[in-house]
């Protein structure tokens, strides 16, 4: 035991006694696994109504604390003590996925590593982008509206991964390399859920390393050319990056980097705005308060006009991100033992925060299962409750570091939409539809919709 206390946080194992703590750990190997993939708002409510707010769980392979108050998310995130390692955290589930990632360092690792992916967020760079997301985003509309019906779902990320391209990976982007690229990423992620975790054809598992491996060897072959290269895109940028003592950033690095950004970039998002179409297409009242929101807004859209106009639009944005946030948990794990309230977590211990039930709870949610953008206006507020009530992008260190970009992408889409067309389901008595929470939440059948122009 000595022996194990001594090794590195990162080379311990995990403990897995939690025998002191109230709670269940649900069926063999799988645990909560199945329940929370099913419905992850219906099966944390039932834990946090049994055993309260600090309890014992196993979900994905792990043997976990679940901490279900805002106060305990604040401490989990901001992690001012330096004791919950993000990287340990996620290592069972995402290592051999997001390898390299920002996800997967921590500390001072991450600080220098996330110092060269920032640049690309500050607002200056994002003036830059606005008018090129601009055009993009006015052409697939346009294409959406010629079609009788289309598949929302598929069709944003196909609109997202465009436009992350564009501004973060400048190359041909040719109809084979996105459509190829975009199966990659979706087996990627859904082979990080894989339950069976063999390398065996078929498996959803080996499906996703398979779509892992393609991706980093897609952004392997272009550094060299990259860094030779005068363009002024993220990917660029990361190749001609020097590390303090004037040499490059080793190419694998890079590499990961990418996959993890471009991962982000799209995909995040595209469950974002699938879901705000969903009940938009439910609402054609605030449809018509947006419209006039963008209406109102001087054309073409401005960097400004994103994000300090259009305040029904923000509350939409803000809203869904709360019904239906990107990430879902939030995985850390002890570096050594501390106390929540007087409960004892021990050294090398799996904590998960799920953001998406903190959205829900009741002591701080009116009406939480309803959709009501209005409840983060400026007269009501109510995410201004409690700091880590609502926290889609996380908190601390390893808040998302593109969520102005999400931002900017989520309100171009729908401005150009709702300003020029109304927005339908494309099947009678559609809503509510099943819908599916992991990697990310949609309706199960992509959300099939039409566009009709505003008369």
């Amino acid at each position: 035991m000595d022996t194990i206390e001594r090794l590195p946080y990162d080379q311990r194992p995990a403990n897995r006694d939690l025998s002191h703590l109230d709670g269940e750990y649900g069926w063999p190997l799988v645990g909560k696994t199945l329940d929370m993939f099913r419905n992850p708002h219906e099966m944390f409510a039932r834990h946090y109504e049994k055993y309260g707010a600090i309890s014992r769980i196993s979900i994905t392979g792990n043997k976990c604390v679940l901490l279900l108050h805002p106060d305990y998310v604040q401490r989990v995130l901001l992690d001012r003590e330096k004791n919950f390692s993000i990287k340990k955290g996620w290592e069972s589930v995402m290592a051999e996925f997001f390898e390299g990632g920002l996800v997967m360092r921590d500390f001072e690792e991450h600080r220098l590593h996330r110092g060269i992916m920032q640049t690309s967020f500050k607002p200056d760079a994002m003036r830059e982008y606005v008018t090129r997301i601009q055009s993009i985003v006015k052409h697939a509309v346009e294409r959406w509206a010629l079609q009788d019906t289309f598949l929302f779902y598929e069709e944003v990320k196909r609109l997202l991964l465009d436009i992350a391209f564009d501004v973060f990976c400048w190359v041909d982007d040719s109809e084979m390399t996105v459509k190829t690229m975009n199966k990659a990423f979706t087996d990627m992620m859904e082979g990080a859920l894989g339950i069976v975790r063999l390398k065996i054809p078929g498996l959803l598992y080996h499906r996703g390393l398979r779509g892992r491996q393609y991706l980093k060897g897609f952004f392997m072959g272009l550094i060299e050319e990259k860094r030779a290269s005068a363009d002024r895109d993220v990917f660029a940028h990361f190749c001609r990056a020097k590390t303090e003592d004037g040499s490059y950033y080793d190419d694998e690095d890079i590499a990961d980097h990418m996959v993890f950004l471009m991962l982000a970039a799209h995909d995040t998002t595209t469950s974002a705005a699938t879901m705000a179409a969903y009940y938009l297409c439910n609402d054609d009242d605030l449809q018509a308060r947006l419209a006039e929101d963008v209406a109102c807004s001087d054309q073409p859209f401005s960097y400004e006009a994103f994000f300090h106009e259009m305040k029904e639009m923000v509350g939409v944005f803000y809203e869904t991100l709360r019904m239906h946030p990107p990430v879902s948990m939030f995985l850390r794990r002890t570096i050594r033992e501390c106390e929540f309230d007087g409960v004892r977590v021990p050294a090398d211990t799996m904590v998960c925060v799920p953001g998406a039930y903190i959205h829900r709870l009741e002591e701080f949610w009116r009406d939480p299962n309803t959709f009501d953008p209005t409840r983060f206006s400026e007269e009501v507020n109510e995410h201004r409750n409690h700091n880590f009530m609502w926290i889609p992008f996380g908190g601390g260190a390893h808040k998302c570091i593109g969520m102005h970009f999400a931002r900017l992408l989520f309100m171009q889409t729908f401005a150009e939409m709702v300003g020029n067309y109304r927005m339908e389901f494309a099947k009678r008595d559609y809503f509510p539809a099943k819908l599916q929470y992991f990697p990310f939440s949609k309706p199960v059948d992509s959300l099939p919709m039409k566009l009709v122009p505003r008369s």
